[in-house]
């Protein structure tokens, strides 16, 4: 049985999303806090980047960019009414990329450097070009120790052509053809820093294309003329041949001469011939008939082309169907004024014109079919009525003869047909036709196209932003240091007491010169940020046990300059200030570092306490300021005596107890003396000092664990000297919001 309810579960799923919504803050306060930390490396690092890039693009060449265009599918005019033997249809996707590979191939390319010259052409030919800044300035040092110096040189005869061939390569680098939309408009694009020489290179390679494509149909049609005359040949000798041989069998037989036998063998074949030749006349002559009347009615060229019997027509009606279509979709996606509706509407014109020639023509050819065999018909009824009375008994030899005068009119009709088709052939050779042509030249360009200085402000201000923070995130994924109490709870697994803040030269303006360190500066500043610090740190060790109260507390880090001194220094004066009898000892016999900044004449300290020669009271200093206690002393050269763990410094530790509420040892690093670990042992509870930005976790980690191995309890540890930029969250709304509300500095 379910005993979830609804109010369990809706407070489940706010929950969850609180959480999410944690997280995501988190995250974004944790790439917030990188950029902050980070700045003095992005920063300078962005600058170069996109000073390089920038000036990089605003000091290369001007470049600019002149673009001819060239239709490859424009409406073809009809100059010939035959149709041509190289049929040239409407391209394809295909046929269309395959043409801009050709506009874009070596040999077109060859074909402009030639027709411009460009090796003549300093700008394509280096050799040409006058020495640079550096070279020039150079070149009396070169010419002085006897080296040769580069000199503008013309162009020699032998190496013209190996110079247009590596010149047509380069040149295939600055030409850009490519397709416009979905129309068959191809651009094509040259690049030079002359807007007058990128101009003529558009034209030429424009014109050059044209011209290769009139060389290629030429080329073809000469090729089908040379087949074609030879054709034309062979048959007029095979055609001489087999009269020759119907005109000797005749001969020989004694035949009549054009008869081809007497009426009798004749009279039924001429009579059938009559018969057919009434019945295609009528057909013709219907089917004209149907023609006319289509067109004096208006009728559709489906119509006349069912009755014509044009499947041509067909194709073209197919053809306009398709491209009324098109037309539709391009006005409604483009409109009545784009250059792709007014090609199209062009088009369309340009081929109801040739269905309208093709109507035409096939009306004159049904006539011109009528007359044909109306004469045929009225030529079959004359030589009929003169062979009526005629007779031949030689039948099979006239038969024979019919034969051979079929084979020599069947060579005779196929050589009419193809010196028909040689005559259309050389005039379509004569007439240069190509389905291109330029739909505009290109003209010398008044800006240039490169370099463009907003877009290289935009790609180097990206660039930079990109390198530089990735150069921020990979310092910040590579630094082994910690810098931020949230570091020291993710690196370390230990809390974080509280986060000392950096105190700079600004902070210290206004204060004597006694006053001009960490330990005067709290005085000084008793409501500043810095002292809130100590005053955390210290209601921490108060009250960070439940059992019994901190009174004895060792202060340590794990290297040093780390600032554990005046950490215990500070929270020794921030003690004092609150009013509790404090003391603070210096338990680094090697350096003794606290009476340096306290700024004090060491003297007789803990080294002859603890070895029974002064009394501790009497080793006692007192600061004037807060009231606070130290015990310091100078440094003591080695002894091999473990003073720590004598019964004189537990001794001393215990009525000490008794007498201050508050007792800061202030040890040597823990991994730099063995003897902090024993000194430690005598403390409630130790503290570790790490220093933001310095501290390897690392070393900050294996003191923790060196402590906790000789059974001290680590209370947590204090981020010392954390920059602003360092802050994480809780720290920046610690010295951000509350500052403005109760902090004096």
């Amino acid at each position: 049985m379910d005993t979830s309810s609804p109010r369990a579960d809706y407070d489940a799923a706010a929950e969850r999303t609180e959480v999410s919504g944690d997280d995501q803050r988190k995250q974004l306060w944790g790439l917030f806090g990188v950029l902050r930390r980070r700045w003095f490396i992005m920063a300078p690092a962005a600058f170069i980047v996109f000073a390089i890039s920038y000036a990089g693009e605003a000091l290369s060449p001007r470049i600019y960019t002149a673009a001819a265009t060239v239709l490859i599918n424009p409406g073809r005019e009809q100059v010939i009414a035959n149709d041509e033997l190289v049929t040239q249809s409407s391209p394809s996707w295909v046929q269309t990329q395959s043409e801009i590979q050709v506009m874009a191939s070596p040999a077109l390319m060859r074909r402009a450097v030639e027709s411009l010259r460009l090796e003549e052409d300093p700008e394509w030919n280096g050799a040409l070009r006058p020495p640079s800044g550096i070279d020039a300035t150079l070149a009396p040092l070169m010419r002085a120790l006897g080296r040769p110096t580069r000199t503008p040189r013309p162009v020699a005869d032998d190496e013209r052509e190996g110079l247009r061939d590596s010149i047509a390569r380069a040149l295939t680098r600055a030409v850009s053809v490519e397709r416009l939309e979905e129309s068959y408009v191809i651009a094509i694009s040259v690049e030079s820093r002359s807007p007058r020489r990128a101009a003529e290179i558009a034209n030429a390679l424009a014109q050059a294309y044209l011209d290769s494509k009139v060389e290629a149909q030429f080329a073809t049609t000469e090729r089908a003329n040379q087949w074609l005359m030879q054709r034309v040949q062979d048959l007029a000798l095979e055609v001489q041949e087999k009269e020759r041989a119907a005109e000797v069998y005749r001969r020989s037989e004694g035949l009549a001469g054009g008869t081809g036998g007497g009426a009798q063998a004749q009279s039924p074949e001429v009579q059938t011939m009559l018969v057919a030749a009434r019945a295609e006349l009528s057909e013709k002559e219907a089917r004209l008939r149907q023609v006319e009347s289509l067109l004096r009615e208006g009728g559709s060229a489906d119509l006349i082309a069912g009755a014509a019997n044009s499947p041509l027509i067909t194709e073209l009606r197919s053809r306009e169907a398709e491209l009324l279509r098109r037309q539709a979709e391009l006005e409604q996606r483009y409109g009545h004024l784009h250059p792709q509706v007014r090609n199209g509407a062009v088009e369309i014109e340009n081929l109801r014109v040739r269905i309208e020639a093709e109507i035409a023509r096939i009306t004159t050819s049904l006539r011109n079919e009528v007359e044909v065999t109306r004469r045929r018909l009225s030529s079959l009824e004359g030589n009929f009525g003169a062979m009526s009375g005629t007779l031949s008994g030689d039948d099979e030899a006239v038969v024979h003869y019919r034969q051979l005068l079929r084979e020599a009119d069947a060579a005779r009709s196929v050589h009419q047909s193809y010196l028909l088709r040689l005559q259309e052939v050389q005039g379509q050779r004569s007439l240069a036709v190509t389905t291109a042509q330029i739909v505009s030249n290109a003209v010398a360009p008044g800006f240039p196209s490169s370099p463009n200085l907003s877009a290289a402000f935009r790609q180097a201000l990206l660039l930079a932003l990109v390198l530089g923070v990735g150069l921020g995130l990979v310092v910040e994924y590579l630094d082994n240091t910690v810098s931020t109490t949230e570091e020291v709870e993710r690196k370390l697994g230990a809390v974080a007491i509280a986060s000392v803040p950096r105190l700079g030269s600004s902070d210290y303006r206004g204060l004597s010169p006694e006053q001009r360190h960490p330990a005067g500066y709290l005085v000084a500043k008793p409501m500043s940020g810095f002292a809130e610090a100590f005053r955390v740190m210290r209601t921490s060790v108060l009250h960070g046990r439940i059992d019994q109260r901190t009174r004895v507390l060792a202060i340590t880090s794990a290297l040093p300059d780390e600032g554990k001194t005046t950490v215990s220094l500070c929270l020794g004066r921030i003690a004092a200030l609150s009013g509790e009898r404090a003391l603070v000892i210096d338990c680094d016999i090697r350096r003794q570092s606290l009476a340096e900044v306290l700024g004090i004449v060491p003297g007789p300290g803990l080294m002859e306490v603890l070895l029974g020669n002064l009394s501790w009271r009497g080793a006692i200093k007192q600061d004037s300021e807060t009231g606070a206690h130290f015990l310091v002393g100078a440094p003591a050269p080695f002894t091999p005596v473990d003073v720590f763990s004598s019964q004189a410094m537990h001794h001393l530790i215990a009525d000490l107890r008794t007498h201050y509420d508050l007792i800061v040892l202030d040890c040597a690093p823990v991994l730099a003396v063995a003897d902090t670990r024993i000194a430690a042992a005598h403390a409630d509870a130790a503290m570790l000092v790490v220093r933001s930005e310095k501290t390897p976790t690392s070393a900050a980690r294996t003191a923790i664990n060196e402590l906790r191995k000789s059974d001290i309890l680590v209370h947590g540890v204090v981020v010392n000297q954390l920059r602003p930029a360092h802050q994480s969250r809780a720290d920046s709304l610690y010295y951000g919001y509350a500052r403005k509300k109760y902090y004096t500095a």
